[in-house]
């Protein structure tokens, strides 16, 4: 907790006071946080009304109103529908359990009885992402100070048709005050007339229609009543607002149609916003995760040099690199539990990773200046046989340039480091490339593809292992054993091939027996005492070791060397004196750490 920089308050919601006593206890001691505890889910959503929260730790069995009803209604009311929600719960966690808390809006889950290090663990890794997301807070900002010195007028009105926003342009041009429309149905004071006087139902004005066909709306020449009475000649697109795939409101672009002659200077003037737009979307993705943004970035640079090896246009080539820039901004939406795992990801997360793709097109598609390249990024994961997703297209049914993006990000994944599989060099991907020519590839820009690739630099450090203080959380949290705090055996692939500096190994597997039988007599609990005490005996055994917790009572030790006196050694532990348990001592020689797949077979407890 001491590596979060600010103050945070965790709601607990539990019906039982002695787990509301033990978490507020076990948090409160651990610096930068506060708790409020409810007894209720009545009682906590009171609390979330009345102070500042931060994130809740939600028990899901309880009676009246479950975790699950509470959590939809905190993510139904504006005011607390952005804060994060950790379930806590004694339910199996099937994958269908699992699908319905994200659905929900829930970013993880705690399983009781909980372990100290595994709760302070991720609620340390969610407070540092809440940091984080204050970052996006700011790039947002950027998006306002855009809007307000665009030389167009903008508005925006909620489902209602009250002004939710309107920009020091549109004032100036229409002769209002902010006070004057903002949280009022706007209607009644731009749009309830015509050019002729006569009055214009609600229901008639075409801004109004958008909320309803949730189709944009254009038009070069219509009028807006200004303050004084007089009509103001405007163009105008009006565009839905999404939210979650909902239409929640119109925000409406309009320009003044009786400065023609300053068309060219605004033109400019947009172009230039755009380019600020872009790179604001741009900065949101590279506060969610530093690996997904040096990803687009380079995904970008290999479009651009496959597109000029194919003659595309430098219009073309532009738009494409901005579709590449932007291909994965989707993944705004993708729980931070799953776009933060560093290893390979369930059915169900991998679901749920592949709706970036609809979630990137809702975001951008709407707005006319990017329907293009809301279009190219959809189908950067379809493929030449009709594999791909998410529409399943083939052949010629792809965009000219998704298919050279599709190659450019599989080239990029190929000869990246990956926390499961390392990088391959550019000659082995260009042959993998071909040899997929025709299968997931387009024939024409896997040739241009083998031309304008050859000769790169690739930075062979780029990986994705951790460089920043949330990234070093997430990878803990991942790979480390929730009881015992010692690394787990999916750790190791990654252990052999960025961190081990020998070429040879000595592992020792190590079974305690007769365990299921102690905790019958003694209680799972001591149980689990004893685990612990044996684990941090381990882990302290030898300087230099790397011990691994394989299954519940076998374990895996690491040493450079060989250890004559290990098996004397583990006999010094405490708990073995007047107990039944002991264990099993197996010795391995690795003579090359390099071959991982015959490692992972030998080691194979």
């Amino acid at each position: 907790m001491n590596s979060v920089e600010n103050k945070y308050t965790i709601l607990c919601v539990d019906d039982n006071k002695n787990n509301l006593f033990t978490l507020s206890a076990l948090l409160e001691n651990s610096g930068n946080v506060q708790t409020i505890e409810a007894l209720s889910a009545k009682e906590g959503f009171n609390h979330l009304l009345s102070d500042k929260i931060d994130l809740i730790l939600l028990d899901v069995q309880m009676p009246e109103m479950n975790g699950f009803e509470f959590a939809k209604l905190v993510k139904s009311n504006k005011k607390t529908k952005d804060i994060p929600i950790i379930f806590v719960t004694a339910v199996f966690k099937s994958e269908e359990f699992i699908q319905e808390g994200f659905e929900i809006g829930a970013v993880d889950y705690l399983t009781k009885p909980i372990d100290d290090n595994q709760l302070l663990n991720k609620i340390s890794l969610y407070l540092k992402i809440f940091e984080q997301n204050n970052k996006l807070k700011l790039n947002e900002k950027k998006f306002t100070d855009i809007a307000q010195s665009i030389g167009d007028g903008i508005y925006s009105v909620d489902m209602h048709g009250k002004t939710t926003f309107v920009n020091r342009q549109a004032l100036k041009m229409l002769g209002f005050k902010i006070d004057d429309l903002m949280g009022k149905v706007i209607h009644e004071y731009i749009h309830y007339k015509d050019v002729n006087n006569n009055i214009i139902p609600k229901f008639q004005c075409n801004i109004y229609k958008v909320l309803e066909s949730e189709k944009s709306y254009k038009t070069e020449y219509t009028y807006f009543v200004k303050k004084d009475g007089s009509f103001l000649p405007v163009s105008l697109l009006a565009t839905p607002l999404y939210d979650n795939n909902s239409v929640a409101g119109v925000v409406v672009t309009f320009r003044d149609k009786t400065t023609d002659d300053k068309v060219l200077e605004l033109e400019n003037e947009k172009i230039k916003n755009q380019e600020q737009i872009i790179h604001s979307m741009i900065n949101m993705i590279e506060s969610r995760d530093s690996y997904t943004a040096g990803h687009t970035k380079r995904v970008a640079e290999y479009c651009e040099l496959i597109a000029k090896e194919m003659n595309y246009s430098q219009e073309d080539i532009d738009i494409l690199k901005k579709a590449a820039w932007l291909h994965d901004i989707g993944k705004i939406s993708t729980p931070d539990s799953v776009l933060l795992k560093p290893g390979k990801l369930t059915n169900v997360e991998y679901e749920l990773i592949q709706d970036h793709l609809t979630s990137g097109y809702n975001m951008l598609h709407e707005i006319d200046q990017y329907k293009d390249i809301a279009e190219i990024m959809r189908e950067h994961h379809e493929k030449f046989d009709g594999s791909g997703y998410p529409r399943g297209l083939k052949k010629d049914e792809i965009l000219p340039l998704s298919r050279i993006m599709i190659v450019a990000d599989a080239f990029d994944a190929m000869t990246t480091n990956r926390v499961y599989k390392p990088r391959k060099s550019i000659g082995v991907a260009l042959e993998e490339l071909q040899d997929l020519s025709a299968k997931h590839f387009h024939p024409e820009v896997v040739s241009a593809a083998l031309v304008a690739l050859k000769n790169i630099d690739i930075d062979s450090e780029i990986t994705q292992l951790p460089h920043s203080i949330i990234e070093q959380q997430r990878f803990s949290y991942f790979y480390k054993d929730r009881l015992t705090n010692l690394f787990i055996i999916e750790y190791l692939p990654l252990l052999l091939r960025y961190k081990i500096t020998t070429k040879s190994l000595y592992a020792y597997s190590i079974k305690l027996n007769n365990f299921t039988q102690y905790n019958k007599e003694r209680s799972w609990s001591e149980g689990d005492t004893f685990l612990v005490e044996f684990s941090k005996f381990l882990d302290h055994l030898y300087d230099g070791a790397i011990v691994f917790r394989v299954e519940g009572d076998d374990f895996l030790l690491l040493y450079e060397t060989q250890i004559l006196t290990l098996k004397e050694n583990l006999f010094t532990f405490p708990l073995f004196k007047d107990s039944i348990v002991d264990f099993t001592l197996k010795e391995y020689f690795i003579d090359s750490v390099d071959d991982i797949e015959h490692v992972e077979s030998l080691l194979s407890l």
